[in-house]
């Protein structure tokens, strides 16, 4: 008797990942994380090589998870945060927050981040 293995279906987070990816050719990775710092799904540009480690992409990501939790004390006077962008020398990190998940993308440096950032509220 063969066996078939089933394939699993990709949760609705990997599927937002792929449309992420999909809206600009200079975004290099998308991911989601949970408010507890777990990466629930990503999606990494077809060839990227990482730029980080494992222990430095989980660093990273408790880095932006901790800054999201610290921009909450200022949502009485401010207005909650809705996103935010890090540009460093050689990437760009845009944070969208939306509900409880932190949406995490990585684009190149010459990216235009503000229209990134409107393509994937529209998508939200």
């Amino acid at each position: 008797m063969e066996l078939m293995q089933e394939l699993e279906e990709p949760s609705p987070e990997s599927k937002f990942c792929n449309k992420i990816l999909n809206l600009d050719t200079s975004i290099r990775f998308a991911g989601v994380l949970c408010k507890c710092g777990r990466l629930k799904a990503y999606r990494r540009k077809k060839g990227m090589t990482p730029q980080l480690n494992v222990l430095e992409t989980k660093i990273l990501h408790r880095e932006a998870l901790l800054k999201a939790k610290m921009n909450r004390v200022f949502d009485k006077n401010l207005g909650k945060t809705n996103w935010s962008v890090e540009s460093r020398d050689n990437v760009k990190w845009i944070n969208v927050y939306h509900e409880k998940d932190l949406i995490l993308v990585s684009t190149e440096i010459m990216s235009n981040h503000d229209e990134i950032v409107q393509k994937i509220t529209a998508l939200l």
